[in-house]
């Protein structure tokens, strides 16, 4: 897998508002799934965001909007205002071809540089579980 840093100053990215966690993937009798552990950073031991994201890129002559997931380390959840600029700290981009050779790129980042924050933040959101 071909690993790239990339300068979040340049690569320009919209935070879309949704941030989910990570989890750990665990071998089965069934074969491999994700579970209900949420993963975390094996430098910093803190737990894994994914933070959705939104770019453009270029692909055969054509600009797209192309939409990541960019797994970040953080001790709570961000709280990320909906369609806002992000600049994320150490981001890294990763591809590799899968088994029916398709390309498929993955981000990760040390941590986010700076982002809007919700302005709703403590009032839970729709994604939220129950007590």
């Amino acid at each position: 897998m071909a690993t790239y840093a990339v300068d979040s100053k340049r690569q320009m990215m919209t935070a879309t508002g949704v941030v989910n966690s990570v989890h750990e993937w665990e071998d089965t009798p069934e074969g491999r799934r994700q579970s209900e552990r949420q993963a975390v950073d094996e430098e910093t031991r803190l737990p894994l965001w994914a933070v959705e994201v939104n770019y453009r890129t270029v692909s055969f002559d054509r600009e797209l909007t192309a939409r990541a997931q960019v797994t970040v380390p953080a001790p709570l959840r961000p709280e990320i205002a909906d369609y806002s600029p992000i600049e994320f700290g150490d981001l890294v981009a990763s591809a590799r071809v899968t088994k029916t050779g398709q390309l498929v790129e993955s981000w990760r980042a040390g941590g986010i540089a700076s982002h809007t924050p919700r302005k709703d933040t403590g009032k839970g959101t729709s994604g939220d579980k129950a007590a």
